[in-house]
This record gives structure tokens, C-alpha cells and sequence, in this order.
């Protein structure tokens, strides 16, 4: 995908970053530029020596023009796979290793364990409903693990104690604000007042969530990585937790809308999720108009981030992300 984000290496950056994470004595092969990603490059490396292909990531060029929650997202995800592989059985890809001393190149990276199969996404046309139920009913088992991760503060993941906040209620306005002054500084039509006027108005909805739970707010075919299993599929790995938050572990939902349009009707998926929890789970009206406001933020900042991408691609994506922004300020709007 095109995007001014991506900091691109040659070959010879990318032997030297493989030397030194495997040795001096490194052989690497072909060289791969993934182009799935939206943000930060990645390479598929052949490493004869290791007798395995591995991936580079490489975050965004320090000079690149970036939203404001969108810095160190790197250490970030490194971290969300540490806190997956310690304390759940999630699949997740191997981290062999990283590097954010930014001493050999401007920008972080990190290698890990390269996956077999394919994306949800690249198959959409070859998995039937079958298929579909039946990988969404292991990925609920693996999404409940997940959101019972817990942190000790609410907000992005943050070295800051400012940016550590006490309420879930705090850090949403917080998350909100800065996306909103994104959107204005980069001369984004967006309504301003009519948002913030609603979240005032609905965000005491936010004071029902007192534990911080991880939450990856990426969920999408994209990042979800199947394996054929004797003409089966089953979930190989999920990856890209860049964008994690500690939050409202209902915020998953609303961004997995290339997974189901709403949650509420994947009963297969909900009963997976809820089994874990030793309890059934409901979603109630105001569990409802929260993921409105969490799916009015997803969307905004689909609208907002159109700026790094192509002339056709990116006002494609904003006429469809401000409708939708438009649309959940209208739902909101008709509950008092």
C-alpha cells in the first residue's frame, strides 16, 4: 500500500540490521518488501544460514508527519507480544529480536518469526460461511484472552505518568482530543463542535469501565493469519497490536467491521468469548452506545489519516469514514 509513512531500506541497510541482530556472518538471501501494511514497511528475509525466512519491521522515518497518538507505536506492539506470549495462548509470530537505539538506523524495528499461511483477507473469496464460523469461534476464545490482560492505568501505552490516566472516562476525551486537533490542523472537514458536543453529553457512559483491559483496536482479516489444516482453516497468528490502548475491552468490536458488521448478531463468536469468562456476557444499551462512540473514533480516524495516502485511495476512504463518523452522530444523538 502507498502510504508517506513507510521508511524504505536497501538492501545494504537491511544486510546490516540482519548482521547485527544474527551475527557478522549473516548470508541473507532474497529480499521481500511486504506491501499489505498501511504504515510501517516490512521485509521477508531469506536467511539460508538460519534455515528460515524472518520479517523486518521498520517503523515510520522520524521526520515523517504522523498523528499525534501515532508516535513509538513500534515499542508498542513489541511490548502487547510480550504481555501475549507471557500470560495467554494466543498465536502469535516468534520476536527474535529488536532494536530501538535508532544507533544503525533513524527509526526502530524489530525481526520476528516469518508466518505460512495467509491473511483472512486474501482468502475472503475462498472461505465460506462454514469456514468463516468457525474461525470466528476461535478467535473469540483467543479476543477474551486478550481483553482479560490488565494494565494499571487507562490510555495509550505511555512511559508519561500525565498520559497514564485514572479513568477510562479521562482517557477517551484525551484520545479524542487529539485526534480532533489532527483533523483540524491538517484542514479535515469534519463537524468539531457537533462531536465534542456529543461526547460530552454521552461520555459519563464511560464511567461504567473501572478496570483497564487490553484492548488491540486493529482487528481485521488483515491481521488475522489462517493455515490449511486437512481441507480446514484455523488461526495461525494474529499480529499488528501497534495501536493497542488500555481501555474498554468492548472497543475491539467496533473497529472488526470487516469481520462482522455487529457483534451483537455473531452468537458463535459471543459464546466463544463469553465461555472464558465463566459467565454469560450481554450486551446491554449502554454497552451499545459505547462502541457507538468507540466506532465514532475508529472513524475518525479513518477520516483524519487520508492525508499520507494516494489522491484515489485516500478520498475514497474519507467520503466513506466521514459518513460513517456522520451516521454515528446521528445515533447518538436520538438516546438521552
Amino acid at each position: 500500500m502507498r502510504s508517506r509513512t513507510k521508511h524504505r531500506l536497501t538492501r545494504l541497510e537491511i544486510v546490516k540490521l540482519a548482521a547485527n541482530q544474527f551475527g557478522d556472518n549473516t548470508t541473507v538471501g532474497v529480499i521481500k518488501e511486504l506491501k499489505g501494511g498501511m504504515f510501517n514497511s516490512a521485509y521477508l528475509l531469506e536467511l539460508p544460514g538460519l534455515k528460515q525466512e524472518v520479517v523486518l519491521k521498520v517503523s515510520v522515518h522520524p521526520d515523517a508527519s504522523l498523528l499525534a497518538y501515532e508516535k513509538n507505536l513500534m515499542r508498542t506492539e513489541v511490548e502487547v507480544y510480550q504481555h501475549i506470549a507471557s500470560t495467554t495462548s494466543i498465536p502469535i509470530p516468534d520476536i527474535m529480536g529488536y532494536d530501538f537505539t535508532r544507533r544503525l538506523i533513524p527509526s526502530d524495528y524489530f525481526f520476528m518469526s516469518a508466518l505460512k499461511g495467509q491473511t483472512m483477507h486474501s482468502l475472503r473469496k475462498k472461505l465460506n460461511t462454514a469456514l468463516l464460523d468457525k474461525i470466528k469461534v476461535e478467535l473469540g476464545g483467543y479476543i477474551s484472552q486478550l481483553h482479560q490482560i490488565q494494565g494499571s492505568y487507562f490510555g495509550y501505552f505511555s512511559e508519561d505518568d500525565k498520559l497514564q490516566f485514572r479513568t477510562w472516562k479521562e482517557a477517551y476525551w484525551h484520545m479524542m482530543q487529539m485526534i480532533l486537533q489532527d483533523g483540524k490542523r491538517l484542514n479535515v472537514k469534519l463537524p468539531y463542535n457537533r462531536i465534542e458536543t456529543i461526547i460530552k453529553q454521552k461520555e459519563h457512559l464511560l464511567e461504567a469501565i473501572k478496570v483497564p483491559s487490553l484492548v488491540s483496536f486493529d482487528l481485521w482479516p488483515g491481521n488475522i493469519f489462517v493455515i490449511e489444516d486437512n481441507d480446514d482453516y484455523k488461526i495461525e497468528a494474529i499480529i499488528d497490536f501497534e495501536r493497542s490502548f488500555w481501555g474498554d475491552p468492548y472497543a475491539d468490536f467496533p473497529p472488526a467491521f470487516m469481520l462482522f458488521k455487529d457483534v451483537r448478531n455473531e452468537k458463535q463468536f459471543w459464546h466463544a468469548y463469553s465461555r472464558s469468562f465463566n459467565k454469560a456476557l450481554e450486551i446491554t444499551r449502554e454497552d451499545y452506545l459505547r462502541m457507538q462512540l468507540y466506532k465514532l473514533y475508529i472513524f475518525l480516524i479513518m477520516s483524519i489519516e487520508t492525508y499520507r495516502y494516494g489522491k484515489v485511495y485516500g478520498k475514497l476512504q474519507y467520503i466513506y469514514s466521514r459518513s460513517t463518523v456522520m451516521k454515528c452522530l446521528s445515533e447518538l444523538e436520538v438516546y438521552d
